[in-house]
């Protein structure tokens, strides 16, 4: 007798089924709560500022010259001023890796008479070694930018008025979330990197219960009993949204990172879920064991992280990067957990990550049918 339709209630037993089989394997039962928890704390643990440099000042009393309006704070990091009693001292602070200070300056005891004379000042500059050699052009710069503040001090006026260019609202211009107050720092960049990645990564379990069913003979089983091919498959695929999704949506409650789009980013994480289920059979289907599935999960896995580690540096990714099915679902992200951006702004990307979802799904459960059909 042919089986007909598809019944919701057969694939919710087997639903049912697949969680019990993947609460009894003990690997993934260790690793994926391990490996969310230890994500979660190392991001928790990543600091929110961007940090401090110290820059040490000789002769001490100097050190306030230079602690002018608007140099505590560039860019999100802070910039502390220490003095120094002897040059002597200040080389062996600079050249001590603990010290703490990037950069030393010495200056004459008359520093800041010839400021007002207008005669020209040397300067010595100690750089500390940990930091790259390309920077020693942009410190010189920055002294002598350092030197006109100081000396607009000393006249009591605004340092930004011996600037010959103004430039208004410079953070708002420069800054990677379009935020006055400053870019947007690291930890809250690294955010969507992080979700994106809990999404991918989980496809290795699905992928590995699914491999397991197929070698295993439960296929065949399931196929004897009143249960379809099509309900298999909807089931399998239920599963795997089912798990990444809730993964990435217990690491955005941890974190606090669901923001005021609740319903925007739960769209989001259902598209990224889709498409890590899609991966996930694809790998299942052809492994026919752990390393197989591995390999399989891999080919997929690595090119899909590649929009992932490329938003975090500046500048536009090349094409083949932008072709990639999961660089719509991280700029979607991006968009939405750093800058605040809504459905507008954001719906190109959405659509083409979707649409990617949907061609990846389709040819998962095509590839996946005829492997089960082939039993």
């Amino acid at each position: 007798m042919r089986k007909q339709g598809m019944d919701p209630g057969r694939i919710g037993a087997i639903l049912a089924k697949d969680l019990r089989e993947f609460s009894r394997d003990r690997l993934w039962m260790i690793l994926t709560p391990l490996s969310l928890a230890l994500v979660t704390a190392v991001f928790l643990l990543l600091p929110d500022g961007g940090g401090s440099i110290g820059i040490g000042v000789y002769p001490g009393s100097l050190a306030d010259a230079f602690d002018v309006p608007g140099a505590p704070e560039v860019r999100g990091t802070r910039i502390i001023m220490e003095g120094f009693a002897s040059e002597a001292a200040l080389e062996e602070a600079v050249l001590d890796d603990d010290g703490g200070l990037s950069l030393g300056l010495a200056l004459p005891e008359d520093f800041l008479s010839d400021l007002l004379t207008g005669d020209i000042i040397q300067v010595r500059i100690y750089l500390a070694g940990s930091l790259p050699p390309g920077l020693e052009r942009a410190f010189r710069s920055g002294v002598r930018e350092m030197g006109y503040a100081a000396r607009a001090v000393l006249e009591g006026r605004d340092p930004l008025s011996l600037l010959p260019v103004s430039i208004p609202d410079l953070d708002a211009v420069l800054s990677m979330d379009g935020n006055a107050a400053g870019p947007a720092p690291m930890k809250v960049r690294l955010r969507p990197m992080v979700i994106v990645m809990v999404l991918l990564v989980e496809s290795l379990a699905l992928a590995g219960l699914v491999a397991a069913e197929i070698e295993g003979g439960t296929v065949t089983a399931l196929l004897v009993s009143p249960a379809t091919t099509e309900e298999f498959l909807a089931a399998k695929c239920a599963l795997g949204i089912l798990l990444a999704a809730i993964q990435a949506f217990l690491f955005i409650l941890v974190t606090g990172s669901l923001g005021l789009d609740w319903a925007v980013i739960s769209a989001l994480l259902v598209i990224g879920a889709c498409l890590s289920s899609a991966v996930g059979m694809l790998a299942g289907s052809g492994g026919r064991d752990f390393i197989g599935t591995m390999f399989y999960s891999l080919i997929f896995l690595i090119p899909l992280m590649l929009p992932v580690f490329s938003a975090v540096f500046p500048g536009r990714p090349p094409l083949p990067v932008r072709l990639v099915p999961s660089y719509g679902l991280v700029q979607c992200l991006y968009g939405t957990l750093v800058r605040g951006d809504g459905w507008k702004t954001i719906l190109p990307h959405a659509l083409a990550t979707a649409a990617w979802a949907a061609v990846l799904l389709t040819a998962a459960l095509m590839v996946l049918k005829r492997r089960v059909r082939s039993l």
